[in-house]
């Protein structure tokens, strides 16, 4: 499942410089369409959360991959630094979930409370509920961290010239994103880069680089997808770094 994160009346981020204005929206539903293009002729069926600029609740989105059953979930975003003009951020960081925290959890309950349709006078049903959400949370764990790292080395290996590497791999790292909250499945949510940077928007802007960007998202998934429960994950894993 891939999903272009924003949409409809969910703009996301948007550059503006008076001659260009480019919204996360429209960047995003690009490349997730590639992507899809690209897992096709692999042969791996692919859905779309949506396929066209329309608003899909957060939520409606991994319930949608929970009902195919889909085997990860991949959100797509552009990022922007605080101030828009501001272009020296660059680079590509991609995130897993983190609900270890005591925050988290407060979370994951408020969550839930209306997902589940929990109610007072019904604590069982709520604390069952809410422990088989945190089993599939912890025994999707390091299948995410797996797939966010074959994503996030691939991206930038695939999009970025070597001496420029180390610079625009801000890594992987760990948040409270409710787009992941949802998934029981290994998921990722992916910043393929800055809209407030002149290279990252040019990247995402042309045909060649949309290409670039797909190639090594699909090559990421493919490669995720072939090493399950090999060797070979287990030392992906191991040389796993998340921030």
């Amino acid at each position: 499942m891939i999903d272009p994160g924003h949409g409809g009346n969910d703009y996301g981020t948007i550059y503006d410089n008076g001659r260009v204005k480019l919204a996360e929206k429209d960047v995003t539903l690009i490349l997730a369409r590639e992507v899809a293009k690209k897992l096709r002729a692999q042969g791996i069926r692919t859905i779309l959360t949506r396929n066209e600029d329309r608003d899909v609740p957060l939520a409606s989105r991994t319930a949608f991959a929970n009902k195919v059953q889909a085997d990860v979930f991949i959100s797509l975003h552009m990022n922007s630094t605080a101030t828009p003009m501001v272009s020296d951020a660059q680079g590509i960081e991609t995130y897993i979930l983190n609900n270890t925290t005591d925050a988290s959890s407060r979370r994951l309950a408020h969550f839930e409370n209306s997902v589940v349709g929990g109610s007072p006078n019904l604590p069982d049903q709520l604390d069952v509920a809410l422990i088989l959400k945190d089993l599939r949370l912890d025994a999707n764990l390091s299948e995410s961290k797996r797939l966010a790292c074959a994503v996030q080395s691939n991206l930038v290996l695939g999009t970025t010239p070597s001496p420029l590497s180390r610079l625009r791999n801000r890594g992987v790292k760990q948040a409270l994103f409710y787009i992941l909250l949802g998934a029981d499945m290994p998921s990722a949510l992916v910043e393929v880069g800055f809209l407030t940077s002149p290279r990252d928007r040019a990247l995402v802007m042309s045909v060649k680089g949309q290409k670039r960007i797909a190639e090594a998202i699909a090559t990421a998934i493919s490669h995720y997808s072939r090493s399950k429960g090999t060797r070979r994950a287990l030392l992906d894993l191991a040389s796993c770094k998340v921030n």
